[in-house]
């Protein structure tokens, strides 16, 4: 099985260089529908190349005023991707969620066909949802998008180890973890599991100018680490690579 995880971004089209950071930084308030189409055509070229069987995205647009009411998640459906869901990544009953800056930002997945799953939320920071998927072969798959503040980012690893040690079967983490100082970080999320690191420390998965760093990582029991590979690909329209576990 193929699962892919994506931080597009928002299909801003804007990479990790200085250069587009600064002249296309009008793009944070407003993408016009034609650069997400654009950006949302190379993803999709990644999936269509690929062939995974569920894709999971966080930093995608269901329709806001940033995006011109453009729902980011269409583009990619088709006749091999026909179930997903998508979901406003504060949370239904945040206030955040629905002020204009920040209405219409969610986390989605995607998949060739329907598998179980469930929408469960942080208690602590603002990016609170965190999707937990029933694979096949008793697999649970979770997928998020930690918090850029230290000590929020500690609490909310603490938060995913406890669900992770009431889940029975192997486990698979992917998610954009902001670990801005290192793998040294994840020890609150690891603590009293058997989960490993599928990533390389040397193999960067985000870039803004001369910082290059692995933010978005796959963690996984260590029965299926033993069988799994991990590739990073890099999305020229997002300053983060997609990673593709296959198992």
């Amino acid at each position: 099985m193929k699962i892919l995880f994506s931080n597009i971004g928002y299909a801003k089209g804007i990479g990790g260089t200085l250069l587009e950071h600064l002249t296309r930084l009008d793009r944070h308030i407003y993408t016009a529908p034609i650069v997400q189409k654009h950006a949302l055509a190379q993803l999709k070229t990644i999936i269509d190349g690929e062939n995974p069987d569920l894709c999971c995205f966080v930093e995608i647009d269901k329709g806001s005023f940033h995006s011109g009411y453009f729902n980011q998640i269409a583009p990619l459906m088709d006749e091999d991707y026909r179930f997903h869901d998508i979901a406003d990544k504060y949370g239904a009953s945040s206030l955040l969620g629905r002020m204009p800056l920040h209405a219409g930002k969610c986390n989605a997945f995607l998949a060739k066909t329907s598998f179980p799953y469930e929408r469960l939320y942080f208690t602590h920071g603002n990016k609170r949802l965190i999707y937990r998927i029933a694979l096949p072969g008793d697999i649970t798959l979770f997928f998020a998008h930690f918090s850029l503040q230290r000590k929020v980012r500690e609490k909310q690893f603490r938060e995913i180890n406890r669900l992770l040690k009431e889940t029975a079967g192997e486990i698979i983490i992917m998610a954009d973890f902001n670990i801005l100082n290192g793998f040294s970080e994840l020890s609150p999320l690891l603590g009293g599991t058997d989960l490993h690191v599928l990533n390389l420390e040397t193999e960067h998965t985000f870039t803004f100018h001369r910082s290059k760093l692995v933010l978005d990582l796959c963690l996984c029991s260590a029965s299926l680490a033993r069988r799994a590979t991990l590739k990073v690909i890099q999305q020229p329209f997002s300053d983060h690579a997609a990673l593709l576990l296959d198992y």
